[in-house]
């Protein structure tokens, strides 16, 4: 009798482990967490963005309009001279943007180059390996939202190197 409790005991014990996993398979899968809640106002003028260089990329221009891309999650403007080309790299974090003006080039995974002059949408996930270049005569000014912290990791024969 003894046996039989004991047995019965483990038995409740393992169909009441198994509930929470049951209700989570009916569920579906987790929901996507939404963007981040937008307060306040911001209003700036262009006359009020302060232009500072970029490190590590010479002539290259940036405006932070939300976060700190030092240390977190931020929104950005860049102005990269004519020119400017950026070779084999990563990002940490994952990011989307939109060119303002001029023509970026962004060769995406070893693929040709695709050229997006101003209007056109571009979103990379953390670690996609793209090269970066600016077309034509003229600057480019573009937009990012990027996940995290900005940095980029040179890839190369000799392995990577963080900037």
């Amino acid at each position: 009798m003894n046996r039989f409790r004991n047995l019965s005991l483990f038995a409740t014990g393992c169909a009441l482990c198994a509930v929470p996993l049951l209700i989570a398979a009916q569920a579906g899968p987790a929901p996507k967490p939404s963007p981040q809640k937008i307060s306040g106002q911001t209003l700036m003028p262009t006359a009020d963005q302060k232009w500072v260089p970029m490190p590590g990329l010479e002539g290259a221009m940036q405006v932070a309009l939300f976060g700190d891309p030092t240390k977190e999650a931020h929104r950005i403007l860049y102005k990269w001279p004519a020119g400017t080309k950026v070779p084999v790299h990563t990002h940490t974090a994952g990011d989307r943007g939109i060119v303002i003006s001029g023509t970026l080039s962004l060769a995406v995974e070893g693929a040709p180059p695709k050229k997006l002059p101003a209007g056109s949408y571009f979103s990379l996930a953390a670690g996609t390996k793209h090269a970066t270049a600016v077309e034509g005569d003229a600057p480019c000014v573009f937009y990012v939202e990027r996940e995290g912290a900005f940095d980029a990791v040179m890839v190369g024969e000799a392995g990577a190197k963080k900037q």
